[in-house]
């Protein structure tokens, strides 16, 4: 009976643990997507700004190696070359596939989607300038929740599971 009791335990806190990791999981992956969509804003901006790339080319080239936007943004490139699809529709349905992306996060993205690609080079500027800014102030926030909430909760979770393997033994 004591040895059902030690295996019972030991995968309750091996239950603790994984449910423990997952909970931060959410956390750990907005503050890596903003931080993406931060580098893909600054290489985005030399291409549209000074090499004069077409908007689908730019885009593609800024996203090259960052794991978590690039095969969602490569689906919305390809979409782009469909006449039928509406620009802003494509752009929405990218954000919603894209991973680790908050309704507030999303929220921004969909304001810059709005001006991308529909005005002069200046516009689009400033239109970049003001998503980075928006994006460094989510990501900051994003951090601190990570800190707090991302940490608070894994261990929470963990803690109960240790409860439980005391109150089975």
């Amino acid at each position: 009976m004591m040895v059902f009791r030690v295996v019972a335990s030991g995968l309750v806190l091996f239950a603790a643990w994984s449910l423990a990791r997952r909970a931060g999981h959410p956390y750990r992956e907005r503050v890596r997507t903003l931080e993406q969509w931060q580098r893909l804003l600054r290489h985005l901006l030399p291409l549209i700004q000074w090499k004069r790339v077409p908007l689908a080319d730019a885009l593609e080239d800024s996203v090259r190696g960052q794991d978590l936007l690039y095969q969602p943004m490569r689906r919305f490139v390809q979409t782009l070359s469909n006449r039928d699809i509406e620009f802003q529709a494509a752009w929405d349905a990218m954000l919603l596939d894209m991973p680790g992306l908050w309704e507030e996060d999303r929220g921004v993205l969909r304001d810059f989607g709005r001006a991308l690609g529909k005005s002069d080079v200046a516009f689009q500027h400033d239109q970049v300038d003001a998503a980075a800014a928006e994006l460094q102030r989510l990501s900051d926030e994003a951090r601190r929740q990570r800190a707090q909430d991302g940490r608070l909760v894994p261990a929470m979770v963990s803690a109960l599971g240790v409860l439980v393997v005391i109150l089975m033994l």
